[in-house]
């Protein structure tokens, strides 16, 4: 059942990416960014992808305006990034398109249970980010 809810969501990502002109990789570059100012290091983790990567992808959206990178105040051998009003602004869009279209598949739900799904995703996502990281 998780795979098959994963390919819907994934799906619906891949679309609202490509409708605001970004791939799923650079949409979900700028929603972290969005919420922190993270090293390359920090996004291949987040991205589950390698740091030589990371660094295309950023090249990339930095062209586009979305972006900028900045050394760490406390560290200046690391590099963050940070969006720009641009990217703030694209970054916003996504996350509406995602909810609306969220919204709109469960509309026909009972609130009480659109609640308790949100209650346990948010219950399963913390549960998975907390236990001990296994090497591959």
């Amino acid at each position: 059942m998780l795979i098959g809810l994963f390919q819907e969501i994934d799906g619906l990502f891949a679309a609202a990416s490509r409708r605001l002109g970004l791939t799923p990789q650079q949409a979900q570059l700028l929603c972290f960014a969005r919420h922190r100012q993270p090293s390359s290091g920090e996004l291949a983790a987040l991205l589950h992808c390698d740091k030589t990567n990371i660094t295309g992808l950023v090249d990339r959206l930095q062209r586009r305006g979305l972006l900028t990178r900045r050394p760490d105040p406390d560290d200046r051998r690391v590099t963050r990034v940070h969006l720009t009003a641009e990217g703030e602004a694209l970054s916003g869009e996504f996350q509406r398109v995602i909810d609306t279209t969220l919204t709109t598949g469960f509309s026909s739900w009972p609130s009480t249970e659109r609640d308790d799904l949100i209650r346990l995703l948010s219950s399963a996502t913390s549960g998975l980010r907390s236990r001990p990281r296994q090497a591959p």
